[in-house]
């Protein structure tokens, strides 16, 4: 196996929809996210010969004299690792990094379809939690949502909880609020108005959902989905201060889940869990499924790297 540099787009785009895919990994959505942020994008690309064995997406960014290489979790982009034609163990010494370079990310969900695993001593496991989405519907309601998470969804019914799409026009400007408000409570990165639309309407090999909860035509909570010809997952999920609890959040998932269910998609991926930090966050979403699925981090640090590094501060 060969690594390269890849930086003809359309090569990728080729596999990708040759291959079992995710959201992540489309020139889509990464270009945007290069354009805004000011990196280099590129794929790492693994050859055997002439054939494309499989696609990993980089964004380089520069800090001093290092050159920092992210596959996953850049910017609220969460997965990104390989995606192989045919299974495949990647191993990061088959990575020869520049004496600059550190080399860090998060896999996709590690299931068969993406005919990936990883080894080597940087590997550290995290899990999500996957839907099945070839289940009809009946059974994933009955078997994968628990009963908190049903009784929810018939409360928010209860309660008149409407949920809109909110691509565009006021709902647009409505989950925008909801969203800038929650991420400055919370002190997280606001991504610009601007950003968003950009995805919206630029994306062609995938597609985004922004559901908005109303109460009595106010936002009251709000998510978004990214998906495209195979998977699904929760992107991004906030609600007002002090949101009152209609089961709102619920309904949201379980709007999700039938849209990609309807759009066929083969899985809807709850995006993380983490049962000692977040565990409240964690029994929300455990009780949408209950197929916990692996994920790879990896921070590859080569020694030379960590010499420049250390110079480099010293400096």
């Amino acid at each position: 196996m060969k690594i390269v540099k890849l930086m003809n787009y359309n090569i990728a785009i080729d596999f990708l929809k040759h291959n079992f895919s995710s959201p992540t990994h489309w020139p889509d959505w990464n270009i945007v996210v290069s354009r805004y942020f000011q990196t280099n994008f590129f794929y790492f690309a693994a050859y055997k010969g002439k054939e494309l064995l499989g696609i990993c997406p980089v964004h380089e960014v520069n800090d001093g004299w290092n050159s920092l290489l992210y596959s996953g979790q850049f910017h609220y982009i969460p997965y990104g690792g390989w995606i192989f034609n045919n299974c495949e163990n990647f191993d990061f010494r088959f990575l020869s990094l520049e004496y600059r370079q550190m080399f860090s990310g998060f896999s996709l969900p590690l299931i068969p379809d993406f005919k990936a695993s990883y080894s080597g001593k940087k590997i550290i496991k995290y899990y999500t939690l996957l839907i099945d989405l070839q289940k009809d519907e009946k059974e994933i309601w009955e078997n994968e949502l628990n009963y908190r998470r049903r009784r929810g969804i018939r409360k928010a019914e209860r309660n008149m909880i409407q949920i809109v799409e909110a691509s565009s026009g006021d709902f647009f400007e409505m989950f925008y609020s909801l969203y800038q408000k929650a991420q400055e409570r919370n002190k997280l990165l606001v991504l610009p108005k601007d950003f968003f639309i950009e995805l919206l309407r630029s994306s062609t090999n995938i597609h985004y959902d922004l559901l908005l909860a109303l109460k009595a035509e106010e936002a009251i909570s709000a998510l978004a989905v990214a998906y495209d010809k195979n998977f699904a997952f929760f992107w991004l999920g906030m609600s007002v201060e002090h949101a009152p609890q209609f089961g709102q959040g619920e309904l949201l998932q379980w709007e999700a889940i039938k849209k990609a269910k309807a759009l066929g998609c083969r899985y809807y991926d709850l995006c993380y869990i983490e049962r000692e930090r977040l565990p409240n966050i964690y029994e929300f979403k455990k009780g949408f499924s209950r197929n916990e699925v692996e994920i790879s981090y990896f921070n590859i640090r080569p020694f030379v790297y960590r010499i420049f590094n250390r110079l480099h501060r010293w400096l």
